[in-house]
């Protein structure tokens, strides 16, 4: 078994050996992805994904992120694809289990957030795959006895000699090349002979998906396997007073807070929850919704109502403490994240400056993942605990399940299941811890269940947010100063993560060091002391800044008297937003007029090392009564792996924004949730859904490995709010300032 240099030699147990008999694996490097969740970092030299070509010419690619549904398993196939030089429907991609291990060995999972799966691996997964081909190769050469290595080439997974016609398949070569030591640098397939990377290729994971042979968590089935349903205290922050009971459940579980799960009200082993277990599902849930158990409420539930958190942001935006070094800096801090010597207010008072103010108000947000939070554990007392869950974060689990149980690492196996929708939700442990303790009490296969009402009213979610722009144009029509407050809860303070002179990244993101020429400007967040518990949802604080950011440029354009595209191309500094934008721009026909009851509207925005524009026609008579008609999209993400997977993550994060825009929230009053289906939190119908148009920017002729490649799942949404706000600014002469658009909507079904 060969390894690269930067491989641990840490001993690989029989979850993570997943080599084939007699074949070349190679252990390759892959960073962790995304957001520092917790304090799971890594060094470096992480290992967690194993390249295995068998004897029987296989080829499979064991790797720890989860499958979401963001297509990043068919990107990772096709980027092997490419430098093995074979086939990209060769490669089965396997999905790997977690380890505490540091350096971790093959096949760890890892976080599957911040849209970083492709393009944290880009190169890595093609430096592995050109050092295997090589091995490979280098094995042909010791066989044919010729020394030339311009004498070979590959032709999907067979190696050519070329003099001789001779043909050996990468499975008659791989035990000899197994024995070889990895090449150092092996060379990459040259950009301009691409035949797998950029090409628009059908996802191989879509026809499961579609005939229902797929097998996601809540799919799971173990013998002999009983069933349960959790049922919270309906306000957050209150706890258990007595156990209840129900006629005809096998038991009736208390559940506790597991220890780093706590968030905002919801303290480590506070018990906040009881589950119900029966024979099935169904009876689980019919016993749940008739049971009546009391609860102790907190004496501060009459403060967590969205009136009193709107009146705390309103008084932080205009006065709060100011971050000091050293100091504890808690709720109401005061963070700046970025400040011109000069003061903006001195650019407000000059003559002939227009000024525009406004507060863009955003409200709690859940998730909504089409599957439900669900965990099956079978749990063997001191001996073992299998985990079956939709996560993203399989390490987490394990940490969790381990601290639980108190068994070793070796003991416990998270098997990472598909996840039907994760948006940041399910890198979460809560509903994990929840499964394991059921399973530690019954000492049988369980599965939990989250009914969707529990899923909406216990979630941890996008936080609600304030933000407060000020800014001026002057004479001649030029940003001439930009204040900007946002006042929001902290994603990161909530899980005990020391926040710097600048703030909670996570609120910050979207909001600062913007390419647009401006004067005097200042860019400010403050965390705001709401306790309910709040999380990473689809692309976090952009979705929420850029909303802000966007909607008062266009305040801008219209107080300077400028077309609002115009506004932008003359005081954008960075070429990838200019091209962008100029592309959304065309492709709508941003020139010519829309139709008589049309108007369009536009917004540009980065994030994840992606810059995206988006154009929204819109028709209809005012805020309450419009159609969104036409989408059209701009994407530079730098390098493109599938251009069909791009567009359908695109399209999505389109619709997922359009519910969030028109009907997204979560409301409270008293510390209870007042949204608990889709009855009252709809989503759009299909009767709704625009045309989506997306149109890609063309890749670098050839590629630099030093500039940062973009992410795309999370990348469809921050643009959409403020276009789709812009343009109906343009139809109706009104401001969108606060969302959702259609926040009484109750529409059934």
């Amino acid at each position: 078994m060969a390894t690269c240099a930067t491989t641990s030699s840490a001993t690989i147990n029989r979850r993570d050996f997943l080599g084939a008999s007699g074949g070349l694996s190679l252990a390759f490097a892959l960073p962790m992805l995304g957001r520092p969740l917790q304090a799971e970092a890594a060094t470096a030299a992480q290992v967690n994904a194993w390249l295995t070509v068998g004897t029987d010419n296989s080829i499979r690619l064991t790797v720890g992120a989860s499958d979401m549904g963001q297509g990043s398993f068919q990107g990772l196939a096709q980027l092997l694809a490419e430098d093995l030089q074979v086939d990209y429907r060769r490669v089965a991609v396997v999905q790997g289990g977690p380890t505490l291990a540091n350096p971790a060995p093959v096949g760890s999972a890892i976080n599957t957030v911040g849209s970083s799966v492709t393009r944290s691996n880009y190169w890595r997964m093609r430096d592995a795959a050109a050092a295997a081909r090589e091995m490979l190769v280098g094995a042909a050469m010791a066989h044919v006895g010729d020394a030339s290595r311009s004498s070979y080439g590959v032709q999907d997974g067979v190696v050519v000699h070329t003099p001789t016609g001779r043909r050996l398949s990468y499975g008659e070569l791989a035990e000899a090349a197994a024995k070889l030591p990895v090449p150092a640098n092996a060379p990459l397939v040259p950009d301009a002979a691409f035949k797998v990377i950029g090409q628009p290729m059908p996802r191989a994971d879509i026809p499961s998906k579609v005939d229902g042979s797929a097998r996601y968590g809540i799919d799971v089935r173990l013998p002999g396997m009983v069933f349960a349903v959790v049922k919270h205290c309906p306000t957050f922050g209150g706890t258990l007073a007595a156990t209840p009971t129900a006629s005809g459940a096998i038991a009736i579980v208390p559940l506790s807070v597991s220890p780093g799960t706590g968030r905002g009200t919801e303290q480590a082993g506070a018990v906040n929850a009881v589950a119900v277990v029966a024979q099935t599902t169904w009876d689980a849930m019919r016993l749940t919704r008739s049971l009546r158990p009391k609860w102790n409420l907190p004496a501060y539930a009459g403060q967590l109502s969205d009136a009193q958190f709107l009146s705390q942001a309103q008084a932080l935006a205009a006065q709060a403490t100011p971050y000091a070094a050293g100091a504890a800096n808690g709720p109401g801090t005061l963070f700046t994240a970025e400040a011109t010597a000069a003061d903006p207010q001195a650019a407000f008072a000059q003559p002939g400056a227009k000024l525009v103010q406004a507060d863009y108000v955003l409200p709690y947000l859940s998730h909504a993942c089409m599957e439900v939070l669900n965990c099956t554990v079978d749990y063997l007392p001191g001996v073992r605990c299998d985990v079956h869950a939709p996560t993203q974060s399989a390490r987490g689990a394990l940490s969790l399940t381990m601290q639980l149980t108190g068994l070793r690492e070796d003991q416990v196996t998270i098997h990472t299941t598909l996840l039907g929708g994760g948006l940041g939700r399910k890198a979460e442990q809560d509903f994990i811890g929840q499964a394991v303790q059921l399973g530690m009490v019954l000492k049988r296969p369980v599965q939990l269940v989250w009914p969707r009402e529990e899923d909406y009213t216990r979630d941890q979610y996008r936080p609600m947010a304030l933000v407060r722009a000020k800014a001026s144009v002057d004479a001649n029509g030029y940003i001439s100063g930009w204040s900007y407050r946002n006042v929001s809860p902290s994603i990161l303070g909530q899980r005990g993560i020391p926040l710097g002179a600048k703030g909670d990244s996570q609120g910050t993101e979207g909001s600062h060091e913007l390419p647009y020429t401006m004067g005097a400007r200042r860019v400010e967040w403050v965390s705001h002391p709401s306790p309910i518990p709040v999380g990473f949802w689809r692309s976090v604080g952009a979705s929420i800044n850029t909303f802000a950011v966007e909607s008062m440029i266009d305040e801008l354009a219209a107080a300077a008297g400028k077309d609002p595209f115009e506004f932008r191309r003359a005081r954008l500094t960075d070429p990838r937003w200019l091209a962008v934008l100029e592309t959304a721009a065309a492709s709508a026909g941003w020139s010519s007029a829309p139709a008589n009851g049309t108007a369009r509207g536009i917004a540009v925005g980065a994030a994840f090392n992606t810059v995206v524009a988006m154009v929204v026609e819109v028709s209809g008579s005012s805020l309450t009564s419009f159609s969104v008609r036409r989408v059209w999209v701009a994407v530079d993400p730098y390098l493109v792996v599938n251009p069909l997977n791009v567009e359908a993550q695109i399209v999505g994060g389109v619709v997922h924004a359009m519910n969030a825009t028109l009907y997204g929230q979560q409301n409270f009053v008293q510390g209870v949730a007042q949204r608990r289906n889709f009855n009252t939190n709809p989503m759009v119908r299909l009767s709704q859904m625009p045309q989506v148009k997306v149109t890609l920017t063309s890749p670098p002729a050839v590629a630099d490995r030093t500039v940062p490649i973009g992410g795309i799942g999370e990348l469809g949404v921050p643009t959409f709010a403020p276009a789709l706000a812009n343009a109906l600014f343009r139809l109706t002469g009104q401001r969108v300032r606060q969302l959702p658009l259609l926040a009484s909507s109750t529409r059934s079904g």
